[in-house]
Protein backbone atom coordinates (compact mmCIF):
# COMPACT_ATOMS: atom_id res chain seq x y z
CA UNK A 1 0.00 0.00 0.00
CA UNK A 2 1.42 3.52 -0.87
CA UNK A 3 1.42 6.55 1.93
CA UNK A 4 -0.89 8.97 0.96
CA UNK A 5 0.60 12.39 -0.82
CA UNK A 6 0.57 15.23 1.50
CA UNK A 7 -2.46 17.68 1.61
CA UNK A 8 -1.51 20.59 -1.05
CA UNK A 9 -0.99 24.26 0.27
CA UNK A 10 -1.66 27.41 -1.09
CA UNK A 11 0.97 29.31 -2.45
CA UNK A 12 2.30 31.33 0.33
CA UNK A 13 0.49 29.21 3.17
CA UNK A 14 2.90 28.51 5.69
CA UNK A 15 0.82 26.32 7.08
CA UNK A 16 -1.12 22.60 6.21
CA UNK A 17 -4.51 22.89 6.34
CA UNK A 18 -6.33 20.34 8.38
CA UNK A 19 -6.26 17.38 7.43
CA UNK A 20 -9.56 16.49 5.58
CA UNK A 21 -10.02 13.50 6.91
CA UNK A 22 -11.46 13.75 10.51
CA UNK A 23 -10.04 11.17 11.96
CA UNK A 24 -6.71 11.74 10.76
CA UNK A 25 -6.50 14.73 11.91
CA UNK A 26 -7.68 13.64 15.62
CA UNK A 27 -4.96 10.66 15.13
CA UNK A 28 -2.01 13.35 14.33
CA UNK A 29 -3.22 15.47 16.89
CA UNK A 30 -3.13 13.04 19.48
CA UNK A 31 0.42 11.92 18.08
CA UNK A 32 1.29 15.67 18.40
CA UNK A 33 0.60 15.68 22.08
CA UNK A 34 2.55 12.55 22.70
CA UNK A 35 0.21 9.75 22.58
CA UNK A 36 1.32 6.64 21.27
CA UNK A 37 0.05 5.43 17.47
CA UNK A 38 -1.70 2.70 19.38
CA UNK A 39 -3.54 4.93 21.69
CA UNK A 40 -4.10 7.72 19.12
CA UNK A 41 -5.48 4.95 16.51
CA UNK A 42 -8.19 3.87 18.71
CA UNK A 43 -8.76 7.73 20.33
CA UNK A 44 -9.38 8.60 16.82
CA UNK A 45 -12.08 6.05 16.54
CA UNK A 46 -10.58 3.12 14.89
CA UNK A 47 -10.62 -0.32 16.02
CA UNK A 48 -7.49 -1.52 17.93
CA UNK A 49 -4.65 -2.84 15.35
CA UNK A 50 -0.99 -1.56 16.01
CA UNK A 51 -0.20 -2.88 11.97
CA UNK A 52 -2.78 -0.27 11.02
CA UNK A 53 -1.70 2.28 13.56
CA UNK A 54 1.89 2.40 12.41
CA UNK A 55 1.15 2.16 9.01
CA UNK A 56 -0.84 5.30 9.50
CA UNK A 57 1.72 7.08 11.70
CA UNK A 58 3.96 6.58 8.49
CA UNK A 59 1.39 8.86 6.19
CA UNK A 60 3.27 11.64 4.95
CA UNK A 61 -0.17 13.96 5.47
CA UNK A 62 0.06 12.75 8.97
CA UNK A 63 3.78 13.18 9.66
CA UNK A 64 3.37 16.66 8.26
CA UNK A 65 0.28 17.76 10.38
CA UNK A 66 2.29 16.26 13.03
CA UNK A 67 5.23 18.22 12.47
CA UNK A 68 2.87 21.39 12.13
CA UNK A 69 1.28 20.71 15.29
CA UNK A 70 4.16 20.20 17.45
CA UNK A 71 6.05 23.16 16.04
CA UNK A 72 3.16 25.51 16.40
CA UNK A 73 2.34 24.49 19.97
CA UNK A 74 6.58 25.11 20.58
CA UNK A 75 6.05 28.69 18.80
CA UNK A 76 3.05 29.29 21.23
CA UNK A 77 4.61 28.62 24.16
CA UNK A 78 7.79 30.60 23.11
CA UNK A 79 5.40 33.76 22.26
CA UNK A 80 3.78 33.22 25.49
CA UNK A 81 7.04 32.96 27.58
CA UNK A 82 8.38 35.93 25.45
CA UNK A 83 4.79 37.90 26.56
CA UNK A 84 5.26 36.59 30.41
CA UNK A 85 8.68 37.86 30.19
CA UNK A 86 7.52 41.61 29.30
CA UNK A 87 5.62 42.17 32.18
CA UNK A 88 8.48 40.72 35.09
CA UNK A 89 9.17 44.04 36.16
CA UNK A 90 5.50 44.94 36.76
CA UNK A 91 5.09 41.79 38.10
CA UNK A 92 8.02 42.05 40.77
CA UNK A 93 7.06 45.63 41.69
CA UNK A 94 3.43 44.50 42.06
CA UNK A 95 4.35 41.60 44.16
CA UNK A 96 6.56 44.07 46.22
CA UNK A 97 3.88 46.60 46.84
CA UNK A 98 1.36 43.35 48.11
CA UNK A 99 4.04 42.46 50.27
CA UNK A 100 5.23 46.04 51.46
CA UNK A 101 0.88 47.09 51.76
CA UNK A 102 0.49 46.73 55.49
CA UNK A 103 -3.58 47.34 54.77
CA UNK A 104 -3.02 44.21 52.72
CA UNK A 105 -3.92 40.48 54.96
CA UNK A 106 -0.74 38.47 56.22
CA UNK A 107 -1.50 36.09 54.00
CA UNK A 108 -1.39 38.11 50.79
CA UNK A 109 1.84 39.33 52.21
CA UNK A 110 3.65 36.02 53.26
CA UNK A 111 2.69 34.65 49.54
CA UNK A 112 3.99 37.86 47.68
CA UNK A 113 7.03 37.39 49.87
CA UNK A 114 7.58 34.29 49.38
CA UNK A 115 7.21 34.27 45.46
CA UNK A 116 9.62 36.85 45.74
CA UNK A 117 11.92 34.71 47.41
CA UNK A 118 11.37 31.71 45.33
CA UNK A 119 12.10 34.14 42.38
CA UNK A 120 15.30 35.40 43.96
CA UNK A 121 16.81 32.35 45.22
CA UNK A 122 14.72 29.34 43.72
CA UNK A 123 12.23 27.15 45.37
CA UNK A 124 13.55 25.94 48.88
CA UNK A 125 15.15 21.87 48.69
CA UNK A 126 12.31 19.69 49.79
CA UNK A 127 13.76 16.41 51.28
CA UNK A 128 10.78 13.57 50.70
CA UNK A 129 10.99 10.32 52.31
CA UNK A 130 9.66 7.06 50.38
CA UNK A 131 9.66 3.49 51.09
CA UNK A 132 10.02 1.30 47.45
CA UNK A 133 9.16 -1.59 47.48
CA UNK A 134 10.99 -3.99 44.89
CA UNK A 135 8.57 -6.45 45.16
CA UNK A 136 5.26 -3.96 44.37
CA UNK A 137 6.70 -3.70 41.01
CA UNK A 138 6.81 -7.05 40.02
CA UNK A 139 4.27 -8.64 37.69
CA UNK A 140 3.14 -11.95 38.69
CA UNK A 141 4.77 -14.54 37.12
CA UNK A 142 7.88 -12.12 38.20
CA UNK A 143 6.67 -12.35 41.98
CA UNK A 144 5.68 -16.36 41.08
CA UNK A 145 9.29 -16.86 40.16
CA UNK A 146 11.12 -15.26 42.95
CA UNK A 147 9.40 -16.69 45.04
CA UNK A 148 10.37 -20.05 43.96
CA UNK A 149 13.65 -19.01 43.87
CA UNK A 150 13.53 -18.12 47.80
CA UNK A 151 12.06 -21.60 48.33
CA UNK A 152 14.74 -23.69 46.99
CA UNK A 153 17.56 -21.54 48.26
CA UNK A 154 15.36 -22.04 52.00
CA UNK A 155 15.32 -25.81 51.13
CA UNK A 156 18.99 -25.94 50.33
CA UNK A 157 19.69 -24.52 53.83
CA UNK A 158 17.56 -26.75 55.47
CA UNK A 159 19.29 -29.74 54.01
CA UNK A 160 22.48 -28.48 55.23
CA UNK A 161 21.69 -27.81 58.86
CA UNK A 162 20.39 -31.55 58.94
CA UNK A 163 23.51 -33.14 57.49
CA UNK A 164 25.74 -30.59 59.46
CA UNK A 165 24.09 -31.57 62.70
CA UNK A 166 27.32 -32.39 64.69
CA UNK A 167 28.91 -29.28 63.37
CA UNK A 168 28.48 -25.31 63.71
CA UNK A 169 24.92 -23.80 63.41
CA UNK A 170 24.81 -21.57 60.47
CA UNK A 171 24.60 -18.24 61.75
CA UNK A 172 23.28 -15.47 59.60
CA UNK A 173 24.19 -11.57 59.95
Amino acid sequence: MTKKKPTPKAKGDASMAILKNARHEKFAQYIAKGMSADASHTAAGYKPSRQNAARMRAYDDIVGRVAELQGSTAKLITDVRDLARECTKDAVETLRGVMMDEKANASARVAAANSLLDRGHGKAVQHIEAEISVYDSLSLPEKQALLEVIDEVLEDLDGEEESDSGGPALTHH
